[in-house]
């Protein structure tokens, strides 16, 4: 769960996203891209789940995401929460500690994930009119784990984190 306040204006590109931890030459490599937003779509977000393969395997490469609409301007007014939860079966993204998307975990998912912060330009999109500076504010990313006795740490409740009975 990543609280954050994006810039505005075109050309920019904010993302919150998770990566397999494994061996750079290990493949298939797992992303998770809780959100990715692009500046000058103002009223949409993406969520999208990677399966990266590479060399004789990159027919393999698939992914499945959706965009998902918020109010104009809405991401770049205020701070929001992204969150995404992970488990054997499903992967499901939140905004704002409300469930936005679901879908079923890929059975390559066996490594851990890291999480991973950025703002960058352009994705293919002009950056002539990107104000400068453009910055990206980042109020705090946690990451919860499985307890022991089965219980999760519970990602996407309303008022901050709490743990499931």
């Amino acid at each position: 769960e990543a609280r954050m306040k994006f810039p505005s204006g075109p050309g920019t590109w904010p993302a919150f996203w998770l990566m397999s931890l494994q061996p750079a030459q290990q493949t298939p490599k797992i992303e998770i891209d809780v959100v990715e937003y692009y500046g000058h779509m103002t009223d949409k977000y993406f969520v999208t789940g990677h399966i990266w393969y590479g060399g004789a395997d990159e027919h393999r490469t698939r992914r499945d995401g959706k965009r998902l609409s918020v109010p104009a301007g809405s991401l770049t007014s205020g701070f929001h929460r992204y969150g995404v939860r992970v488990d054997a079966k499903h992967i499901t993204y939140f905004l704002d500690g409300e469930a936005v998307w679901q879908q079923p975990t890929p059975e390559e998912h066996r490594a851990p994930l890291y999480p991973l912060v950025n703002l960058a330009l352009g994705s293919g999109y002009p950056i002539d009119k990107t104000p400068n500076p453009s910055t990206l504010e980042v109020d705090y990313v946690r990451v919860y784990r499985p307890q022991q006795d089965g219980r999760t740490e519970k990602c996407g409740t309303k008022h901050g984190s709490a743990r499931q009975p």
